[in-house]
């Protein structure tokens, strides 16, 4: 048996405790989970903590507590448990030119807020923030750029998926001018936990919002089955075209027709060509090769396509199926062997996956059927 089929073989425990990081006391119900997942756990008296069973694998381990900094520890689970002591900090009152809003001023800006956080979907709809209060807004470097920030983790219902989602700001942009959005956070997913014809219904719509998405092409992607799940992959080339400038002949009228100064050359790849192995250190971590960007088609029209052409008319989409674009924005973009995508901020996206939000996103352990 190989390193790598006894690592996936067996299953491991993540085991610490959390401390105030000035007393060094335990810190009774923190929580400490795996970042994007439904895996977590609350510390007992003693601080003392247990997550598991997990497989072999790279993990981003969160603990955070009321009136502390959060922490993130990046975890390698290889061939053995492991053992964190998290020492947390006391938060400080962080230096903001906090923007004090007229009331009706800042429901327009919490708008723009929910919108580009949750979506725009019906499950972006269904959703509440239970503690939205907590959002408050900071200039930015010019009066177009709204910055939000909160100093507890948003609670947000999604009735829609059945989840609860934790979710702590580190970064939230928005561009009113160029329309640029980003956000960035930790978060922490807990299910509804219904029996029934309710569970039923969650499972479904689970599913449905899986097909297509980036979730569901990542995995494919590394199981080496991206035409058996009805993904189409391009790798696209951008070429510049040199203009030839040509002198008129005496005494005639030259009209000079104007030419693209790029065109885009684009060639079918294979998950073989589009991944290489980066890391095999009891298990494996796969390198994403995307020349300058890659076109990626979905055979089938997806839950997410259709409920956005409820709200809007969508350019650039096949009738039948959906089209997204994927471009690196750093490197290298890496996966796990599960098809966890280990550097989410190296990639932005274009077509029917930019508009995958929070509203739409599920935990990374997610299991569709």
């Amino acid at each position: 048996m190989t390193v790598q089929q006894l690592a996936v073989a067996q299953s491991f425990y993540i085991r610490g405790k959390v401390l105030d990081g000035e007393t060094l006391a335990p810190l009774r119900n923190a929580s400490v989970y795996i970042n994007n997942s439904t895996k977590g756990a609350i510390t007992d008296d003693n601080g003392e903590f247990q997550i598991g069973p997990l497989q072999p694998g790279h993990y981003e381990l969160v603990a955070s507590y009321v009136g502390f900094e959060s922490l993130l520890y990046a975890v390698d689970l290889v061939t053995t448990n492991v053992r964190i002591t998290f020492q947390l900090d006391k938060k400080e009152k962080q230096m903001r030119e906090i923007l004090i809003l007229p009331a009706e001023t800042r429901l327009r800006y919490l708008k723009i807020f929910k919108d580009n956080l949750l979506g725009f979907t019906n499950a972006a709809q269904s959703c509440k923030i239970k503690n939205l209060k907590e959002v408050q807004f900071a200039a930015g470097s010019n009066k177009n750029e709204v910055i939000a920030y909160a100093d507890t983790s948003l609670i947000i219902e999604n009735p829609e998926l059945g989840y609860i989602i934790h979710f702590t700001i580190i970064d939230f942009y928005y561009n009113r001018s160029t329309g640029l959005s980003y956000f960035f956070g930790y978060t922490r997913f807990e299910d509804m936990n219904k029996e029934g014809e309710q569970k039923r219904k969650w499972k479904r719509r689970r599913n449905n919002t899986y097909e297509g998405s980036t979730q569901h092409f990542f995995h494919s992607l590394v199981k080496r089955k991206l035409d058996e799940e009805g993904f189409t992959v391009q790798q696209v080339l951008e070429k510049s075209i040199a203009a030839k400038d040509s002198l008129p002949e005496k005494g005639s009228v030259v009209i000079r027709r104007s030419l693209p100064s790029k065109i885009n050359i684009a060639r079918t790849v294979t998950a073989d060509s589009l991944l290489c192995l980066y890391s095999d250190s009891g298990y494996k971590i796969y390198e994403l090769s995307a020349a300058d960007w890659l076109r990626v088609i979905y055979k089938k029209n997806t839950k997410l396509k259709l409920d956005m052409q409820q709200k809007q008319i969508l350019t650039g989409q096949p009738r039948s199926g959906t089209f997204s674009v994927l471009r690196p924005s750093a490197r290298p973009i890496l996966l796990d062997y599960k098809g966890t995508l280990l550097t989410p901020l190296a990639i932005y996206y274009d077509g029917i996956w930019a508009y995958e939000r929070l509203a739409n996103m599920l935990p990374e352990d997610y299991e569709p059927d």
